[in-house]
């Protein structure tokens, strides 16, 4: 189920996925983060917004915990991890800062160890956190999170696979469909003309392989998920 919130560009996007969080996120949530160049986590998470002129206002987006939904494998922070993107967007600052649990994906153990570590990691989280937001990309190909298209993460009863992809980083980790068919709200950035075929296939209600593209999940499911992109179709 997809909501569609349109914007004037990528920072504007971020603004508005701000409101959308503060609405859906409190104590209670575990907060999944994505990588990739969709998201500027630093203004849409951890700096205080301007309201009216004025700096230095409250927090108002404070999740139980914070993970990732997806990472290219390799020795912990390393360059092109995703939690190195948010330990340089300030998110591991800003988490500690405020006592937000955080879950460390890479440990620095093999990629099925790290797997199986981190999949009883997030079982753990489901059971301490009733509420599941993700923060979702889309690519051309239509993957969505590290499950692309064709990958063992679409029928997976894992809730964390790894797998290799064709793909400048081909070694990944990811929440699988099982798992993220337990979350209870998506926020889904998309940008860019680039996209724009990819957002024409995810919103056309006669392109129903799962298999071949995997972002039609948030629109056959029933999770409500809010499509954040200035793409006009």
């Amino acid at each position: 189920m997809i909501e569609l919130v349109k914007v004037e560009d990528k920072n504007d996007g971020q603004v508005k996925a701000r409101e959308v969080l503060k609405k859906i996120v409190d104590t209670k949530t575990l907060l999944a983060l994505s990588g990739g160049t969709s998201v500027d986590y630093r203004k849409m998470i951890v700096e205080p917004p301007l309201r009216q002129g004025f700096e230095g206002q409250a927090v108002d987006i404070i999740p139980g915990v914070i993970c990732v939904v997806d990472e290219r494998y390799g020795e912990p922070f390393h360059k092109d991890s995703n939690e190195k993107l948010l330990m340089d967007a300030g998110v591991k600052e800003f988490a500690d800062k405020h006592c937000i649990e955080t879950a460390k994906y890479l440990i620095g153990k093999s990629i099925e160890e790290t797997a199986d570590v981190y999949g009883k990691k997030i079982g753990e989280l489901f059971d301490k956190f009733p509420k599941r937001v993700g923060i979702m990309g889309v690519g051309t190909n239509l993957h969505t999170a590290g499950v692309f298209p064709y990958s063992k993460a679409v029928k997976s009863e894992l809730l964390v696979e790894a797998i290799e992809v064709e793909d400048a980083y081909p070694k990944r980790l990811t929440l699988t469909f099982k798992a993220l068919e337990q979350f209870t709200g998506f926020v889904i950035m998309m940008f860019g003309p680039a996209k724009r075929g990819a957002l024409e296939i995810m919103l056309d209600d006669k392109e129903n392989d799962l298999g071949k593209y995997p972002a039609v999940f948030y629109r056959n499911g029933p999770i409500r998920s809010y499509l954040i992109t200035d793409i006009v179709i």
